[in-house]
């Protein structure tokens, strides 16, 4: 083929026909041009296929890490909530000096008041990217916004709400061991998911019951406890999961731009 083109512009130029060889060499530089520009789009559409799927890769991971920490917030609204209702019946039984209420459940009531429950959200696909200095693989800026101000939110409140949180769950336990033995919470893990709690079993353990519901500062400590459930379960259900499910939409808008 070269040789071909070469030797028309040798017959061109022999037969002194200046104005066709100018004619054909332009027209050989535009082809020519034409091949780059052609090889250029099939490159950078090679490129843009392998960056859209190293970003259709990294989206599905993040979606997967969503769901999943959405999943788990949902269990956690679910548990502060009964937590709150809990508490609640503790202190009904506390105000009103019921001191006959059933061992398993004053036991129940009173140490699963007692525990924390603290979300934690958990994407370590995104944590990759930003300190691989990746973050351009995501072409989304309002995604990125999002997923940044979430995490950048949950690591500042998380921090005040573990320390607040822990610092009355522990006050509230501290008091509560005066009266029962520590070793019940154990007992129930042990043997309350399988509803197994026995009341004989209970008894060989130290329960001083009235001394607890006689104690002026046992309703101050379960009073301080519901409000850290109720204030957990509100932020867990009108802020954290919210801001979850409009992530998750945004990420499903960008996968089905990149299928398209």
């Amino acid at each position: 083929m070269i040789k071909f083109f070469r030797k028309i512009r040798h017959t061109m130029i022999n037969e002194n026909k200046v104005s066709k060889y100018m004619l054909y060499a332009i027209g050989e530089i535009v082809l020519v041009v034409i091949g780059i520009l052609i090889a250029l789009q099939i490159n950078n559409w090679n490129e843009q296929r392998k960056d859209n799927k190293q970003e259709f890769y990294i989206l599905k991971q993040l979606q997967k890490e969503f769901k999943a920490d959405s999943s788990q917030i949902s269990n956690y609204i679910r548990l502060t909530k009964i937590k709150t209702k809990e508490g609640k019946k503790l202190r009904k039984a506390v105000k009103n000096k019921r001191y006959s209420i059933s061992k398993d459940s004053l036991a129940k009531y009173a140490f699963f008041n007692g525990r924390l429950v603290l979300f934690d959200g958990y994407t370590p696909t995104f944590d990759e990217i930003v300190s691989s200095g990746n973050l351009n693989i995501i072409k989304s800026e309002k995604l990125k916004s999002m997923i940044k101000n979430y995490k950048n939110s949950n690591m500042g409140s998380q921090s005040f709400m573990y320390n607040e949180s822990q610092k009355l769950k522990e006050a509230y336990n501290k008091h509560l061991y005066n009266y029962f033995e520590p070793e019940i919470m154990t007992y129930l893990w042990e043997n309350g998911s399988k509803g197994i709690i026995d009341i004989d079993s209970l008894n060989n353990y130290k329960m001083d019951v009235k001394g607890f519901f006689d104690d002026t500062k046992t309703l101050y400590h379960i009073n301080t406890t519901i409000g850290v459930d109720r204030e957990l379960s509100w932020r867990y259900s009108q802020r954290d999961m919210q801001r979850i499910q409009k992530i998750l939409q945004e990420l499903q808008l960008e996968l089905d731009k990149i299928s398209d």
